[in-house]
């Protein structure tokens, strides 16, 4: 398989004497390709080529590269994603030239062998695959520790994170207790030798790990795990076929399990009040109840602000959607958002339209007020331009500003006020308020109350516990995700949201595609031809692309590519 981009099929070769590594299913070699050498991957030998063909001879071995089931691993995930093997190929080879291998690790002698994990944990070590609902802020060391502890001589254990910064304080905790580990990338040599627990973030996935005989991955929920090019995999899903194909047990740890995941594996929970215990106290704020004239910027807000954002080296955190995915309509007269009669997801009006328009699933209806009746309805600005500066001037304490691209004076401030990314750059928090919480559960995906959710188990892990607050402004204080949260039970939130899935076709309950690109008319007409439902999704060139599951889905994308046509083809689409 040559490692050149456009190609996408695989070439004989005849293979002389060379020097380095022995030649074997994963190696990576130099060969001749029109008129130049190239880089690639052995993905099979022995084979027989087609009679009267002359093959050309290998050039040069450049290194040990993944392993065989790592090589058949990628041909699996290129089906399931609808993409090149390459991809795969590249994320799961070393960064540099791997010649040679070092010795494999020694696990720490503990003079007999490891004490068992007890409760939740070993529940879910003997359940095979298993969703283990851990607190948001709860410590993940027990969990790290216990599945770490499965290591044998000569064998691998694989534990993957949702970031580099997760990954780093997993390898150093398991190097303190004496447990030899391979962080990934940098230690690929070590983890391929095996006898190590390798540690990486979404790439670690696709790492080697001879002889695997268990798996973790921390934060399945968290869309980190999902690669935003195509082909768009998920690390959780690859985890899980690698561990399925090895026969070893796989957990996943979430706060807020996805329906896909409960549907994968056996659900694990702790004791009630454990649970109740690693989320915080959540304060509510009805703002159909409120002055309109405060906007945002409530006399709630205000006291909150003032009572928890006092504490030095712990700021109260103001979380609002700035650049917003949504226009909310809500009504002037009772205050009720203008929802969805279908999906429950926020309703738009077009310019010049007369109805309202559903971006999620296109239903339409008359402009009025669900409620009341009301016409009179009126756009809801989630963003505030100088949010810091007004918070500021509201309590009296210095604040200071966090969004993707700027952190001015964020070290000294008593308030961070910004987009969600403040919850990934802090690592802990007096408060946190979330100002504008509809423009996240009525985003216009199917997966927003999911996400919605997400985010705030994020929030809760920096507060750490039921002694530092959540502040939830909303016009939907009975929403689903709401009281899942107020009441620390993310089951609240599966029981309405299953039964939407399923009867509304949406996954896990079928499979979807997003496809876009110079030929998605050719290939979506191609796709509904046999017998998939196909919809423009939204503005520009994409199109929807749903399927009974991935079974009928993804052999359908295969024979698209196998035809050449020029598509984008994102499988299991965030943003539909």
């Amino acid at each position: 398989m040559p490692d050149v981009r456009g190609i996408d099929r695989v070439f004989d070769y005849s293979l002389p004497e060379l020097p380095g590594p022995p030649v074997t299913v994963g190696t990576s070699v130099r060969v001749p390709l029109h008129g130049r050498r190239v880089a690639g991957w052995v993905v099979a030998t022995d084979v027989e080529p087609p009679a009267g063909v002359r093959l050309l001879p290998v050039r040069a071995v450049r290194g040990i590269g993944p392993a065989a089931e790592v090589v058949e691993l990628a041909r699996w995930a290129a089906w399931r994603w609808a993409g090149p093997m390459v991809p795969f190929l590249v994320t799961a080879s070393p960064p540099r030239l791997v010649p040679s291998l070092p010795p494999p690790g020694r696990p720490p002698d503990r003079g007999g062998p490891a004490p068992p994990p007890s409760g939740p944990v070993a529940e879910a070590l003997s359940a095979g695959r298993a969703v283990l609902r851990l607190p948001p802020a709860a410590a993940r060391s027990g969990v790290v520790r216990a599945v770490g502890a499965c290591l044998q001589p000569g064998r691998s254990v694989l534990v993957v994170c949702p970031s580099t910064e997760d990954a780093e304080r997993v390898a150093r905790l398991l190097a303190r207790d004496g447990v030899p580990v391979a962080r990934l990338p940098e230690q690929w040599a070590e983890a391929a030798a095996g006898g190590r627990v390798v540690v990486g973030a979404r790439a670690g996935a696709w790492g080697p790990a001879p002889g695997l005989v268990a798996a973790l991955v921390l934060d399945g929920h968290d869309q980190a795990h999902v690669e935003e090019r195509a082909p768009t995999w998920n690390a959780w899903e690859v985890v899980a076929e690698r561990c399925a194909r090895a026969g070893a047990p796989c957990v996943v740890t979430s706060a807020v399990p996805t329906l896909e995941l409960l549907r994968w594996g056996r659900l694990v929970v702790y004791p009630r009040a454990e649970e109740r215990a690693g989320w915080p106290a959540v304060e509510v704020v009805d703002l159909r109840t409120r002055d309109p004239r405060s906007g945002l910027l409530t006399e709630d807000l205000a006291r909150f602000l003032r009572r928890v954002g006092a504490e030095p080296g712990r700021p109260a955190v103001c979380v609002v959607n700035r650049r917003g995915r949504a226009r909310l309509l809500a009504c002037t007269g009772c205050g009720e958002l203008v929802r969805c009669h279908v999906c429950d997801g926020a309703m738009v009006q077009p310019r010049g339209a007369e109805e309202l328009c559903c971006p999620a699933c296109s239903a339409t209806r008359p402009p009025l007020c669900p409620a009341c009746g009301s016409t009179r309805l009126a756009v809801v600005r989630p963003g505030v331009t100088r949010l810091a500066e007004e918070l500021a001037a509201l309590t009296g304490l210095p604040a200071a500003e966090i969004s993707t691209d700027r952190a001015e004076g964020a070290e000294d401030a008593a308030i961070i006020a910004g987009t969600e990314a403040a919850l990934h750059r802090l690592r802990r928090a007096a408060g946190v308020a979330f100002l504008e919480l509809d423009q996240e559960l009525t985003a216009p995906r199917h997966r927003a109350g999911e996400a919605t959710l997400a985010l705030l188990a994020r929030a809760a892990r920096l507060l750490g516990g039921r002694s530092r607050p959540l502040l939830l402004q909303t016009r939907l204080p009975d929403h689903e995700v709401v009281t899942a949260v107020v009441g620390a039970d993310p089951g609240r939130w599966t029981a309405v949201e299953e039964p939407r899935r399923r009867a509304l076709a949406l996954p896990p309950f079928s499979a979807m595609a997003l496809i876009s690109g110079p030929d998605v008319a050719t290939a979506s007409a191609g796709l509904a031809a046999r017998g998939l439902e196909t919809a423009p999704a939204g503005a520009g060139d994409s199109w929807l692309v749903r399927a009974a599951d991935h079974q009928v889905l993804c052999d359908a994308l295969a024979e698209v590519r196998a035809g050449g046509a020029d598509v984008r083809i994102e499988v299991d689409p965030l943003r539909a």
